[in-house]
């Protein structure tokens, strides 16, 4: 079957606006003529078989040419014949004057002319051997993970074992555009929150980073370039209001009272309480210098969440007499040093600690146990601070956020009893 290369397009100053339409054509004389001849890569003709013709697309890379004191670009591009069928027509598209367009901006033309011609038709380019999305993602975990937090080397684990690597895992690098992306986020949105989509995502921009900087040529990609629902499911964290903390607090048996009590009066995260170590309270400067996290899974101290962490925190003589008390009649000795030891010696794992010692007093106390833990004292103590109107950067500050937009995003939330209070206030001075 020969090849059909009557309907030559002619498009001046169209590729550079983006534009593919048909234009008058030229005959195939004017390209036989040309003085440069190169060889194309021709897209593979469709195939006449039992059900009619059947389109086989192949990635095309199309050719670039000067000839004539213009830049050009040619390629296989799918049209719709009078009799309705659909023809693979070779193409011309006049990029500019070689006296108006360098050789570099008519290479990047081609290209961007080169991937929606290609998405048009069906194509994706093919991946060389190794650079498989795949290969890069067990080369980013084996390479990568290893330097990350415990943590989230699980999560990338995870994203790219349930999510990414079933729909990515055999394609090209390049074939991960912004199209494919909005495909995915979208197939994903009835099944994951939109917090988790924007996580998954996280990972696949990591993988793609990585190999960016390794010199292998990935799409220009990023979250904003993907639409995104809003979030429908977003609830504000829950926190534990001044009076309620003091009241779980009296109610708490050892080691649970002092555990409360330091992630109330210091804003310390569950995993660096349980983390602590005797070395690390120094009672004569009054400060504690958290230098390691409980991870909750492994039960290993593992670095801290960010450089921000390292920050000293300090104690009132309030949380100095109540840490002496509880080194005097209730810590035992173990081999690690740790301030909230388990019976072997290890960390406390936070969810035990949640379960069978804060659930059962917030029962007792009639309040909520719902997405209760011990991070609510950590956004109740920034809500209380916010309410006495402690300056934002003395907030930051304690809670040991590397953005201030953190803390008044997350951790300071408007209490209700401070909006009646200032209604109150408010009508009071109109019956004046």
């Amino acid at each position: 079957m020969e090849r059909d290369v009557r309907f030559i397009t002619s498009v001046p100053e169209a590729a550079s606006q983006g534009r593919l339409n048909d234009f008058p054509g030229e005959s195939s004389a004017d390209l036989q003529n040309s003085g440069d001849a190169t060889t194309i890569r021709h897209a593979t003709p469709p195939l006449v078989g039992r059900r009619g013709p059947v389109p086989k697309r192949r990635y095309q890379e199309g050719t670039l040419r000067k000839e004539n004191g213009h830049f050009y670009s040619f390629f296989y591009r799918d049209r719709e014949m009078e009799d309705g069928s659909v023809k693979s027509v070779f193409s011309r598209f006049d990029l500019g004057r070689v006296d108006d367009i360098s050789e570099l901006s008519a290479r990047r033309e081609h290209d961007r002319l080169r991937n929606q011609i290609n998405r048009e038709r069906g194509s994706v380019p093919p991946a060389p051997r190794g650079e498989q999305f795949a290969d890069f993602a067990i080369a980013y975990m084996k390479n990568v993970a290893p330097h990350l937090s415990p943590s989230t080397a699980r999560q990338h684990s995870s994203h790219l074992r349930s999510h990414l690597l079933p729909r990515f895992g055999g394609s090209s690098l390049m074939a991960i555009d912004n199209r494919a992306l909005q495909c995915f986020s979208t197939e994903l949105l009835g099944k994951l929150s939109r917090k988790t989509i924007v996580n998954v995502l996280g990972t696949l921009f990591a993988v793609l980073g990585q190999a960016k900087r390794c010199g292998v040529r990935v799409c220009d990609v990023s979250l904003g370039s993907i639409k995104l629902g809003g979030n429908r499911e977003a609830t504000e964290a829950k926190y534990f209001k001044c009076n309620d903390a003091h009241r779980i607090i009296q109610e708490a048996r050892e080691p649970y009272r002092t555990i409360f009590a330091l992630a109330w009066a210091t804003g310390l995260r569950a995993g660096e309480i349980l983390g602590l170590r005797v070395v690390d309270l120094d009672f004569d400067r009054k400060l504690i210098q958290p230098r390691t996290q409980a991870d909750d899974r492994t039960r290993e101290s593992r670095w801290l969440k960010t450089p921000k962490s390292k920050d000293t925190i300090p104690m009132t003589d309030e949380t100095i007499g109540m840490l002496k008390g509880y080194l005097k009649n209730h810590w035992k000795e173990n081999p690690q040093g740790l301030l909230f030891p388990n019976r072997r010696g290890r960390p406390c794992k936070r969810a035990y600690v949640v379960k069978f010692g804060l659930w059962p007093i917030l029962k007792r106390l009639g309040l909520p146990t719902h997405r209760y833990g011990l991070h609510a004292f950590r956004h109740g103590l920034g809500t209380a601070l916010a309410d006495r109107r402690v300056s934002p950067k003395l907030v930051q500050s304690i809670l040991r956020h590397a953005d201030i937009k953190t803390t008044f995003r997350y951790y300071v939330h408007v209490d209700a009893d401070v909006q009646r209070e200032a209604l109150a206030q408010v009508q009071s001075l109109q019956k004046v």
